[in-house]
């Protein structure tokens, strides 16, 4: 399932990926340091799992996983010129 609009994370200063599916999400939560799994995290893992077994809407596992890298400090926001 496809996340629209994507969602953009930061990997370090200087990268950036793209999320942009249930599975590219499961494998980022994945990846992510169990050191670092806090509420939001569990939370993000839960909905996305959910939502790729047909649960929940993927779009409601899409805002929650955008919550979760927001609160970790990794959304890339885009940045508009004025």
């Amino acid at each position: 399932m496809e996340f629209r609009p994507h969602i953009w994370v930061k990997e370090s200063d200087l990268a950036i990926c793209v999320i942009s599916s249930l599975a590219e999400a499961l494998e980022f939560l994945a990846a992510w340091p169990p050191n670092r799994r806090g509420p939001f995290f569990y939370l993000a893992s839960n909905s996305v799992q959910s939502a790729a077994a047909g649960s929940i809407d993927p779009y409601e596992a899409r805002e929650v996983f955008e919550m979760f890298c927001r609160e970790a400090g990794i959304l890339a926001e885009a940045k508009m010129n004025e």
